[in-house]
């Protein structure tokens, strides 16, 4: 212990004595360490923390396969079916999303929420805070004016009291009373979840198998493995589609962890993300590295001297490694501290759509793993410059003079050192390069739609206020009037989904004079309903037919207007306009106008057919109850905001406004995350970039420190400036060049992980790897200059006397 506090004293003098040494290794360091805390960070709350249930490995998710290929929502019957058949699960609960309004205030606020099957806390043996959760009959009409309340809820709204239990609160119009409260970690089926009550199923819910609309949970059986539920239910899918194959043909059933399933659509980023940062901690170390054996060659004369006095190799290994320990712990102390800074600026721009983004934080898990990579760095990038420095000759080295002879001791560990970080560096700045690319051309795909100028926002109107369709639509049709009429408003409409933020939904169609589909394989067609303004408002191009008109009432007759690929995938050939489909209901509709494609899902997904239905004909309350209201005004958007929630008001003084934003946000919300990759990849490999300029140019520095009298030599044998230029920017040229072959190479193997997150873009793009290796090399030849431009500067007669 004595010998290491010993070499702790003498490596933190050494460490003072030369501050510019040490200032440019902990920033390294901590550019490193810290990109590394800060990514692992997120990788352990979002993909190796275990989700905040009890034995949350047996929980999972159950979807129904679709005919046409992907996963869908549960009907009620199949899921009475799977409970009853199957025997694999303690239990299966049923859930759907649902907001809510708080009343009794002066502004209105809106909740979200969750309406869930009685047996919800119990699959997923979730206790309550307070009170209790559902009990068995309470998701029964009648019986379901309950409510229990996230902590988060409790503590904001109702300022965390103690007696809320069995006490009633004002939501969406009717009364319902506190029957429990969740702890403050129980966050589901979402992380702004703040209420949940009984789901009641409807009659024609109950009688539809084919009404897809409800998400399933399910808790595994002790002795159960994931493996035997999937085929049990497999099983149960077949068994139902011959016993029901008008509704069921094609469909089957999937079972997924729910873990998986939260965290499925973000893992291959975060684990792109954690490699890059890994390559940006290499390369901060071989710099290091370098910067420690030139040290260590300057520090040969006393290496040699210790020696001679009967110092042994494993001492003085043991007191190197202790100096880049010690380096290497500063850094990762200043590395903690820029990783809460990037942790919190990474949340404030990716928290609203990373999943379990409120567990990400600065904890015990995240320091020890810092000093862990603290120690393991600086024991790898010291061993090298301490089994070389220890190696020196001590009988030539007490000899020497000065810096004579030092020209002899070139290393080619620094040249294969600078060839790692260049190699390293490219393959970062390929990805980047490619997610750059990929991005742009993300950008430049038409959406379908004229985004400037509009405003949009969400309207969700109570059940118990407006349960039936008329009165949903007659408050979205005086709205729309209301708006249409503010100045500088062009047109005004409302749609129950909105492009690039809701999915509409699923259904079959049949088309009068066309044979039915073959079961299985019907066409998988999107249900719209809008407002007749909803078209102009989002600059929706019409091709043929008509929008819809103020005579599209209820009992007028029924008609739609189709999208373009609708009309080309189902109707090719023939004239749409007058054609009559039978869809959503019994009634045949009347197809009354083709409008343009618009990206309803994602930009990066192909358009889907697509049916629009005036809301004046809409026979379910719950298809227009909650709409998107779209205002198309050249006035300000704040203004315009202001403007329409005071006409909301004016129609309901109850009702509030959510998701207030200008289309032009939604379309760019809609590939934020693509963004957000792009940048975090785009500024490592930028790291990167300088972390290599650096390391090219301390080692051609440093030659040109070790050569001087050999460049001496040169000048005065008569070589020019320019030979001496030549030379120098050719061995640095000629390392950089070795690491572009050594990363071409390498970016090849590594960028195909990368194609889950490219678009219209491989992984082996040539011209962004041209154009990389380019931009590398000629950072190699500016980083080589400057040392090269000193060279030239030599004096011959200075550098032949110099020792």
């Amino acid at each position: 212990m004595e010998g290491f506090l010993q070499d702790l004293r003498y490596g933190s003098r050494m460490l003072l004595k030369h501050p510019g040494f040490t200032v440019v290794a902990i920033l390294t360091l901590a550019l490193g360490i810290g990109a590394n805390s800060a990514i692992f960070s997120v990788v352990n709350a979002v993909l190796l923390r275990p989700l905040q249930f009890k034995e949350p490995d047996r929980i999972v998710k159950l979807w129904e396969t679709l005919p046409q290929g992907g996963t869908g929502t549960v009907s009620v019957p199949n899921l009475g079916d799977w409970r009853e058949q199957s025997d694999a699960f303690t239990g299966l609960a049923a859930y759907e999303f649902k907001d809510f309004t708080m009343q009794g205030q002066d502004n209105p606020e809106r909740i979200s929420g969750a309406s869930v099957s009685a047996n919800f806390f119990d699959v997923l043996e979730a206790r309550p805070l307070l009170g209790r959760g559902f009990l068995p009959g309470e998701d029964q009409a009648g019986s379901n004016r309950i409510a229990v309340l996230s902590y988060q809820l409790w503590q904001g709204s109702f300022g965390g009291d103690p007696q809320i239990i069995d006490k009633t609160v004002p939501l969406g119009g009717e009364s319902l009373t506190v029957v429990g409260v969740m702890p403050p970690d129980f966050k589901f089926p979402s992380r702004l979840t703040a209420l949940w009550v009984p789901l009641v199923f409807s009659p024609g819910q109950l009688a539809s198998r084919g009404s897809h609309a409800f998400f399933a949970v399910g808790r595994l059986k002790p002795g159960v493995t994931l493996e035997q539920a999937r085929e049990q239910m497999k099983t149960i899918g077949k068994r139902l589609e011959q016993q029901y194959p008008d509704q069921q043909a094609g469909r089957s059933v999937m079972v997924i962890p729910l873990q998986e399933e939260v965290v499925q659509n973000v893992r291959p980023a975060l684990l792109i993300l954690l490699g890059a940062v890994a390559l940006v901690l290499l390369i901060a170390c071989t710099n290091v590295a370098n910067l420690l054996l030139a040290r260590a060659s300057g520090r040969r004369k006393e290496i040699a001297i210790r020696t001679a006095l009967g110092a042994g190799r494993g001492r003085l290994v043991r007191q190197f490694l202790t100096e880049s320990v010690l380096l290497s712990l500063l850094g990762g102390i200043l590395g903690l501290f820029l990783a809460y800074w990037g942790l919190n600026a990474l949340l404030a721009v990716a928290g609203g759509f990373l999943p379990r983004a409120g567990e990400v934080g600065l904890d015990q898990r995240m320091i020890v793993f810092t000093l862990l990579l603290s120690v393991l760095t600086g024991m790898g990038f010291g061993l090298a410059p301490a089994l070389m420095a220890s190696r020196a000759d001590v009988q030539e080295t007490l000899k020497e003079s000065g810096n004579a002879g030092s020209s002899s001791q070139r290393s080619p560990l620094r040249g294969a050192l600078v060839v790692t970080e260049v190699a390293l560096a490219l393959i970062l700045l390929i990805g980047a390069g490619l997610l750059i690319k990929s991005f742009m051309r993300l950008q430049s795909i038409e959406s379908g739609m004229r985004p400037a100028g509009v405003l949009t926002l969400r309207v969700s109107l109570p059940e118990s206020k407006y349960a039936t369709p008329q009165s949903a639509a007659a408050f979205y049709q005086q709205l729309t009037e209301r708006l249409s009429n503010l100045p500088g408003v062009e047109a005004a409409g409302a749609v129950n989904m909105l492009p690039l933020q809701q999915s509409g939904f699923n259904g079959d169609i049949e088309i009068e004079g066309h044979e039915p589909f073959p079961k299985g394989q019907e066409p998988l067609v999107e249900f719209r309903a809008s407002s007749p303004d909803y078209f102009r408002a989002l600059g929706i191009p019409l091709l043929s037919g008509r929008f819809f008109s103020a005579q599209d009432q209820e009992n007028s007759s029924p008609v739609v207007i189709i999208n373009q690929t609708l009309a080309r995938q189902l109707l090719p050939n023939e004239e749409p306009i007058g054609k009559r489909i039978r869809a959503l209901g019994p009634d045949w509709k009347t197809i009354v106008g083709v409008v343009g494609d618009v990206k309803q899902w994602q930009l990066t997904r192909p358009v889907m057919p697509e049916i629009f239905i005036p809301y004046n004909q809409s026979r379910s309350a719950g298809m227009i109850r909650n709409m998107s209201l779209i205002v198309r005004a050249g006035s300000d958007s704040g203004m315009t905001a202001a403007a329409v929630r005071q006409e909301v008001r004016a129609v309901d003084p109850n009702q509030p406004v959510y998701n207030v934003q200008t289309m032009e946000k939604v379309i760019s919300e809609s590939f934020s995350d693509r963004r957000l990759n792009m940048m975090l990849l785009s500024i490592f490999a930028g790291v990167a970039l300088i972390l290599a300029m650096v390391g090219i140019y301390s080692v051609m520095s440093y030659t040109v420190a070790q050569t001087t009298r050999e460049i001496g030599i040169r000048m005065a044998l008569g070589a020019r400036a320019v030979d001496v230029l030549r030379l120098i920017v050719g061995r640095g040229l000629g390392l950089a060049l070795v690491g572009v072959i050594i990363g071409v190479a390498g970016a090849f193997a590594l960028t195909r992980f990368l194609s889950s997150l490219l678009f219209g873009v491989t992984s082996t793009d040539p011209l962004t790897f041209i154009v990389v290796s380019a931009l590398l090399l000629l950072v190699a030849i500016v980083s080589s200059y400057l040392p090269a431009r000193r060279a030239t500067r030599v004096d011959p007669m200075r550098a032949l006397r110099y020792e």
